[in-house]
């Protein structure tokens, strides 16, 4: 529910959504009173016998996007933009349908279809988003749907001669500052959208937000994505020099948008025929292999990279040491035969 205002007046008002007129745009009802107290109360009780009255024919659609809308300040503007993406893209029928005709076969249906064409994991995030507005309009209902399941997907860590021939590939284009600090700061694309001038140390970068695209268009600076995306990550100070001196005149270290930044990795991988696998996240996979090899404990990689966890650390662990395992082994073997060579020199002795 939103909060009353005050007015120039004196009095006190809350608008109120109540849906989209026939062109998508929402709609508001205007409730004004003496008190900040009287006026949500006002708009509170209209809400809750609009709720009733319109309930039975509302369909999911609209559900949906008032669902949507009950949220937007409190989700991530991603996170907003992407369930807007589902509910405009995605399952036009189920979302046609009235919210008192939906049933757990009409959704099972529904998916069953949808699987033909869409991945386990856009399935499962398009029925979480109608599963949570059908626990708010239909609690009564008990839904069950068997979903596709997902696929386990192995992770590319490229190595360091991909890493070095990347680099001198990129020498003298704007995507090598994206480039380097995905894979020798560990930084995501959103973060490395959002990195000024301001935030970079002679010794150590300051990661404390992220640039990401929002609903209706355009960008919003916010915070990184959960708690730990706060960090402070260690460069050198040659480092240091290199980007300052390719930041543009607003002070952002590197001028494109998260995605654009993606997409322009893909364009440039697919012009090199570089492996498909080789996505601007793969990046970041390489420098937690980095940090691995260099004996670096995985709970400090893990801070270093902005996880809550060690799951994705714990993932390049096993990709990266079955290959290294032979670097190992040599090194295993040269300690062998020097103990065995003192001990035959001592023999010979």
């Amino acid at each position: 529910m939103a909060s009353a205002k005050r007015l120039p007046s004196g009095k006190w008002r809350v608008l109120l959504y109540i849906g989209n007129d026939e062109r998508g745009k929402h709609k508001y009802k205007s409730f004004t009173a003496e008190t900040k107290k009287e006026a949500e109360f006002l708009a509170a009780q209209y809400n809750q016998l609009h709720i009733e009255v319109n309930r039975s024919e509302r369909t999911l659609r609209e559900a949906t996007e008032r669902y949507i809308k009950s949220k937007e300040n409190i989700l991530s503007p991603s996170t907003v933009r992407g369930y807007y993406v589902v509910v405009r893209n995605y399952l036009p029928h189920l979302f046609a349908t009235k919210i008192k005709d939906i049933s757990p076969e009409v959704i099972q249906i529904a998916f069953n279809d949808f699987a033909k064409d869409y991945s386990a994991k856009t399935c499962r995030n398009a029925h979480g988003l109608i599963t949570a507005v059908l626990k708010t309009e239909r609690p009564d209902l008990h839904i069950n749907t068997t979903l596709p399941h997902l696929q386990k997907r192995s992770i590319y860590v490229p190595n360091d001669d991909e890493i070095t021939s990347i680099c001198e590939m990129l020498s003298g284009k704007s995507l090598q500052v994206a480039f380097l600090l995905a894979c020798q700061c560990g930084l995501r694309a959103s973060e490395i959208a959002a990195l000024k001038t301001s935030s970079v140390f002679p010794n150590h970068i300051e990661i404390k937000q992220a640039r990401v695209p929002c609903e209706g268009g355009g960008d919003v600076i916010k915070g990184p994505k959960s708690t730990a995306g706060y960090r402070k990550v260690p460069i050198s100070e040659d480092f240091y020099k290199y980007l300052i001196a390719h930041a543009d005149a607003e002070g952002f270290v590197h001028h494109q948008r998260g995605s654009n930044i993606s997409n322009s990795w893909g364009e440039f991988r697919s012009s090199k025929g570089l492996d498909e696998n080789l996505n601007f996240h793969a990046l970041r996979h390489y420098y937690a292999s980095s940090c691995l090899l260099l004996g670096i404990p995985q709970k400090y990689i893990a801070e270093l990279m902005g996880h809550n966890s060690l799951d994705m650390i714990e993932k390049v662990y096993q990709h990266v040491f079955p290959s290294a395992m032979e670097q190992f082994a040599e090194l295993l073997r040269n300690k062998n035969s020097e103990l065995i060579q003192h001990e035959i020199q001592h023999e010979n002795l």
